[in-house]
């Protein structure tokens, strides 16, 4: 029995309000995202399962070639096609070589082409190019999926079976068709082209910055945590009244707070941009690069410079002096040590989620309710920050950074007035604290008992 009252006891002191509110919060906060996340990868997938084709050869095998790709239903006993689908190809034209203002023109980010003298080529048995657009908007994940190199592998099954068995080739000749086909991949960034496939892009632009958002993250925790521990341990044990109450500013006590918390807080930073760093090139150590890799970044606009750099810098300085006077508030919230770690939850939110969502999708492309409700959080424009300056988004990084400015000077003034007053010593959040009724019935069963 006396372990039955220990176990709840100890339920009740854990299952306070605050820890009910939290999980709930959490557990819708999952739902949303989880909701989100299945309509844009939804949305993706069926985005690349649309192949884009531009028919430069107009000629019959070209055209049957993307006939063959609409196929959407196959006769099991046969094997040959029952039913076609064809808004699983989009045709479009192009009218020129200058890739980059005809995909704007268009408005497509994936093209393959089917150039002219296919048909005469492959009816000779020799070998073909196909030309493999992708322009590229984003480093994320899932902003440059495409589903060229699938319709690329059809149309080398298609020429196969309906072309060279047809053909007269010899068996060596029946045997090489699997590379009939070759494909001239280029890349795409604004008004920039190369010679490299997108992947390849991704896989570098990786290396170079997809450490950048565990970076920022981890500052924004860090330091966050720092700040709340420090305000809400002083004012539980009474040692902040003691400090307030001395012959010092208490601007100067704040500033000393906050921009201790910042230089430990840049110090990790480093620490973990170098470690992270190095672990990067240690994981695509042995897997090969791609050669001049440098100098084909720096050729599409890819290449962080020093001036980038110092726009990082001031993306980041923004958001840790965020955190640290949202936090210096929180922190003056607490009433005990449960409570100040359960203050944390709203920060870790903040963080967690435009770091996740940033590392897979292209926010730009969002519906506009949630692109904008995801740009309403400070954070989120810092773990965007090096693909705006890559990218070419200097509206976008600019209104990031006055929308961070003017949200910094509000969190500032909040924080300097709870500092500067007695509020620091009165302001709780208590989600115990009793009600008057629940205060009045209480006082009536002790009149009672009485």
């Amino acid at each position: 029995m006396k372990f039955f009252n220990l176990l709840k006891k100890e339920l009740r002191e854990l299952l306070t309000p605050a820890t009910i509110i939290t999980t709930i919060a959490i557990m819708f906060l999952l739902v949303f995202v989880g909701n989100a996340f299945g309509g844009i990868m939804g949305d993706a997938i069926e985005e690349a399962s649309v192949i884009t084709i531009c028919d430069q050869d107009n000629s019959e095998t070209s055209k049957s070639i993307i006939k063959a790709l609409t196929v959407s239903k196959v006769n099991e006993e046969t094997g040959l096609p029952e039913e076609y689908d064809e808004s699983l190809v989009n045709l479009v034209t192009l009218e020129s070589d200058d890739y980059a203002s005809e995909l704007k023109k268009i408005k497509e980010n994936h093209v393959l082409i089917i150039p002219e003298g296919f048909e005469n080529k492959i009816m000779k048995g020799e070998k073909v190019e196909l030309i493999n657009l992708n322009k590229m908007t984003s480093g994320a994940t899932l902003a440059n999926v495409s589903n060229n190199e699938g319709a690329v592998e059809s149309i080398r099954q298609v020429i196969k079976e309906t072309y060279l068995l047809n053909s007269g080739l010899t068996v060596e000749q029946l045997a090489n068709s699997e590379t009939i086909v070759t494909v001239s991949e280029k890349t795409i960034v604004d008004d920039k082209s190369a010679d490299i496939s997108a992947s390849m892009v991704s896989s570098l632009v990786g290396m170079q910055s997809m450490f950048l958002p565990i970076i920022v993250y981890a500052l924004v925790m860090f330091s966050s945590q720092l700040i709340i521990s420090a305000i809400s341990t002083e004012k539980i044990d009474k040692t902040l009244e003691t400090l307030l109450s001395a012959p010092v500013s208490r601007l100067s006590v704040l500033s000393s707070k906050m921009i201790a918390a910042g230089i430990v807080a840049a110090m990790n930073a480093v620490a973990y941009m170098i470690g992270f760093n190095q672990m990067m090139k240690g994981m695509y150590t042995g897997m090969g690069t791609v050669e001049n890799s440098d100098q084909i970044l720096a050729d599409l606009g890819l290449k962080m410079t020093t001036s980038g750099y110092i726009l990082l810098g001031i993306q980041l300085f923004l958001t840790l002096f965020i955190s640290l006077s949202v936090s210096l508030v929180l922190g003056a919230l607490a009433k005990d040590a449960k409570s100040a770690q359960t203050l944390m939850m709203p920060i870790t939110f903040m963080a967690m989620i435009p770091y996740i969502i940033s590392m897979l999708i292209d926010i730009k492309s969002l519906a506009p309710a949630v692109k904008y409700l995801i740009y309403a959080i400070p954070f989120t424009h810092t773990f965007i920050a090096s693909d705006n300056i890559m990218f070419g988004n200097t509206t976008l990084f600019w209104g990031g950074v006055i929308y961070q400015v003017v949200l910094l000077a509000i969190c500032m003034t909040v924080a300097v007035k709870i500092f500067t007053s007695d509020k620091i010593f009165t302001l709780t959040l208590d989600f115990n604290k009793k009600s008057k009724f629940d205060k009045k019935k209480k006082k009536g069963m002790l009149k009672f008992g009485k």
